[in-house]
């Protein structure tokens, strides 16, 4: 859909983030609540950090496994391997201890897709994930979206705009005008 189409809004709907004008949103058969949340991955449209943040690409991508895990747990080895691994699929493991308000707006969109892998949701929500980056960028993150649906078997719901980029292992996509689906 174009922009102002409803795309991001239903995201954030499906997240949780704010509430139907009217029905419902299930996930698993369950009602949104603190529990379903844990089970969605979310990457937002712009992900913008303070210039002067005093936070660690490497402890931005721990969130994910704090989204998890809860607060209180500490990561155990395989989680820091989980880390590395996926910071070496996104080439971005040369920045783990890159300031995050240091980055371009391409490593922070990697990133921030890092944070949700390492999450390993059941739903990952996608806004523009290929936004700000050049195209063996966005080669290399469609490969990492279908390796993650084929092997994991994770829903993944994407927005984009360009239907070239839609990955091959899509089965299904929706066209948006006005908060309605228009095509199906």
């Amino acid at each position: 859909g174009h922009n102002g189409a409803g795309k991001t809004t239903l995201f954030k709907i499906i997240n949780g983030l704010i509430k139907p004008t009217n029905g419902s949103v299930k996930i698993f058969n369950n009602e949104i609540n603190s529990k379903t949340k844990k089970k969605i991955g979310y990457i937002p449209q712009t992900n913008k950090f303070e210039k002067h943040l005093p936070i660690t690409v490497k402890q931005v991508i721990e969130i994910g496994i704090t989204a998890k895990k809860g607060v209180i747990k500490s990561l155990s080895k395989q989680d820091k391997e989980l880390i590395t691994n996926i910071a070496e699929k996104l080439d971005i493991q040369h920045l783990l201890n890159t300031p995050i308000g240091k980055l371009s707006g391409g490593e922070t969109q990697k990133v921030s897709i890092a944070r949700v892998l390492v999450q390993e949701a059941d739903i990952i929500l996608l806004d523009e994930p290929l936004s700000n980056l050049d195209i063996k960028s966005q080669q290399n993150i469609l490969k990492i979206i279908e390796d993650i649906n084929c092997e994991k078997k994770t829903t993944i719901l994407m927005i984009l705009h360009n239907l070239e980029l839609v990955p091959e292992c899509c089965n299904k996509v929706i066209a948006m005008e006005n908060g309605e689906i228009i095509e199906d």
